[in-house]
């Protein structure tokens, strides 16, 4: 695990989480057509492509490890971190209203529990 990508991890769904929370507080949906709209949506891809550059060096460090992790569970977090944000955007932008916007709440703060919860099972902690 690379711990530039976990730190930056920890924080960029954090700031995507406050981001949607203003966005909910404007009662303004994500709507692709406005400017502002656009960028935030390229910070969430900019966070998945961090995701599943985790993923990749987390499984190849699983592979080359010699210290116990729990496998299984430390490839389905891998996984399910991969699979959580493109979710949630998928759902946001398909959703007009502010409950649509609210999942990207729920989502980007689960991604940053979730990315705590990888590092605990990586260090043993499973």
């Amino acid at each position: 695990m690379l711990t530039p990508i976990t730190v930056a991890l920890y924080v960029l769904p954090l700031v995507a989480a406050g981001w949607a929370t203003v966005k909910i507080v404007r009662d303004k949906p994500l709507l692709l057509a406005h400017r502002s709209d656009r960028v935030f949506f390229r910070f969430l891809v900019g966070i998945e492509l961090l995701v599943i550059v985790q993923a990749v060096v987390g499984f190849v460090s699983l592979a080359v490890t010699d210290h116990q992790v729990h496998a299984v569970t430390f490839g389905a977090y891998l996984i399910g971190l991969a699979l959580l944000l493109p979710l949630g955007m998928w759902w946001s932008l398909g959703d007009r209203s502010r409950g649509g916007t609210a999942v990207l709440v729920v989502v980007t703060l689960t991604l940053a529990v979730m990315v705590l919860r990888l590092t605990q099972i990586w260090n043993g902690h499973a």
